[in-house]
């Protein structure tokens, strides 16, 4: 099962520095030293809690990986093997594998005894999984069983979400197209939407559509990311 969940956010690496200036500010986070080959990592590193969100410097487009954190990382590995994951590559003893839709992400091990602290009128707490068709009951199935969380209904259809305490949210949703890879984008909790879009735009984001309770921007760096009316306390709608 899964003890924590981390975010990465795959990022070119002639736009990091754009990247990392634009999330710490929006988060509230400070950018941790850089690490690893070629200073390729870093964490951004909330005021309260545990570290979730980290960003890592690509030769490819932007794009989203998760780190799943447990206390037992071949039996993680095991597990998502029986449940239908297949090896990518090994990075420095870190497996590296993909849903059965096509999306990556890692097995790493848990430090302590991470908790999101939810503070402010923002946050970024939630992963989007954007599924076509083809694989949307597999990788519902297929996330439920790896992480061990609670599948709840979402407001609005199409959506599902794996909720843990504490922990950054999974939500799933059912694209309108026939087939292709799983991939996915950030959510950030907004309490003002409208006010929250200015401030980003404000500092380089790129205002792409708004709809009834979200708005799609991308971030300097090419993140696509959605700003939605959920209450930054809870992380539901309303």
């Amino acid at each position: 099962m899964t003890a924590w969940l981390q975010i990465f956010l795959d990022t070119p690496a002639d736009e990091v520095e754009r990247a990392v200036a634009f999330w710490s500010a929006v988060t509230g986070s400070q950018p941790s030293e850089r690490r690893g080959e070629d200073g390729r990592f870093l964490t951004l590193v909330p005021a309260a809690g545990s570290a979730y969100v980290k960003v890592q410097a690509v030769a490819a487009p932007a794009g989203i990986h998760l780190d799943l954190d447990s206390r037992d990382r071949p039996a993680a590995v095991a597990r998502a093997r029986a449940l239908g994951a297949t090896p990518a590559w090994t990075y420095e003893g870190v497996e590296v594998m993909r849903s059965p839709g096509g999306f990556t992400f890692c097995h790493t091990l848990v430090e302590g005894e991470p908790a999101l602290v939810r503070d402010g009128s923002t946050i970024l707490d939630q992963v989007c999984l954007d599924v076509p068709d083809a694989h949307w009951e597999s990788e519902v199935a297929f996330w439920r069983d790896l992480t061990g969380r609670e599948l709840q209904q979402a407001t609005g259809p199409g959506f599902t979400r794996l909720v843990a305490p504490d922990q950054p949210r999974i939500l799933l949703q059912h694209l309108g197209e026939p087939d292709g890879p799983v991939r996915a984008h950030p959510d950030l909790a907004s309490a003002d939407r409208a006010g929250d879009t200015e401030r980003h735009v404000a500092l380089g984001a790129r205002l792409v559509r708004v709809n009834d309770f979200w708005t799609v921007l991308t971030a300097p760096g090419g993140q696509v990311y959605c700003l939605t009316d959920r209450d930054p306390a809870t992380g539901v709608v309303g």
